[in-house]
Order: C-alpha cells, then sequence, then structure tokens
C-alpha cells in the first residue's frame, strides 16, 4: 500500500513540474482583436511597448494576418486549444510566431505575469 502511495505522489509532483512552461522569448507580442479565420487581427492595445518588440511592424494600427493552416495555440494554461476557442480569448495578450511568409503560425495567449516578463524585457531593450 505505502509503495502505492509513494508512486502516486511521485507522478503527482513531477506532473506539476511538467505543467510549467516558458513562452520562446523570440515571439512577438501584440493583443488580439479579432478573430475570423483565416485571418486574425492584432493590435498594440495602447502598450507603447509593443511597438518596439514588435520591430515596428505593429505600431498601433489594428492589422489583419493571415494564419497558416497548421495553426497551433496555448491558452493561458498551457493546453492546445481549437481555432473555435480563440474567440473567447479576445482582448488578451498574446504572443505569435510568424513563419517566412509572415502567415502565424502559433499563438500563445499570455497570463498577466508573463505580459509584465514581455513588458520588462521590452524596458531593458
Amino acid at each position: 500500500m505505502m509503495k502505492k502511495l509513494f508512486t502516486l505522489l511521485i507522478l503527482l509532483f513531477s506532473s506539476l513540474t511538467w505543467a510549467q512552461r516558458a513562452v520562446p522569448a523570440d515571439m512577438e507580442v501584440a493583443v488580439l482583436k479579432q478573430v475570423a479565420y483565416p485571418q486574425i487581427v492584432l493590435s498594440d492595445g495602447g502598450l507603447s511597448w509593443l511597438k518596439i518588440l514588435t520591430l515596428g511592424w505593429l505600431d498601433g494600427n489594428a492589422a489583419a494576418f493571415d494564419t497558416t493552416p497548421d495553426l497551433r495555440i496555448k491558452d493561458e494554461r498551457n493546453r492546445f486549444i481549437v481555432r473555435g476557442k480563440l474567440t473567447g480569448h479576445t482582448g488578451k495578450a498574446v504572443a505569435v510566431r510568424r513563419n517566412e511568409a509572415g502567415n502565424i503560425s502559433e499563438i500563445w495567449v499570455l497570463t498577466d505575469a508573463e505580459k509584465q516578463a514581455f513588458e520588462q524585457r521590452a524596458a531593458r531593450q
């Protein structure tokens, strides 16, 4: 009985460790304004650090971007979600990765702590 309990505790604590996530630092940050596949609309949401962080591709105006057919989306809890669930995250800060053609291939919905980390990194630059 003790072996089973011990094994269960080890699995529980190790799964909590695996659940932590690290948003790649090379992603661009914006605010999700609208979802209308195959396009999404992003803006800086009035946050001046976004123009610096995105190297000017987002300069205060909302802009529509095409998405790739194999778009991967992660929510704040590090779960992959389907495209239809992304509309529920409108107005939130997101990190995006674009392919060579400029189409968005990956979206991470950011937590408040992750958003602050990107803000601090942009302030240092």
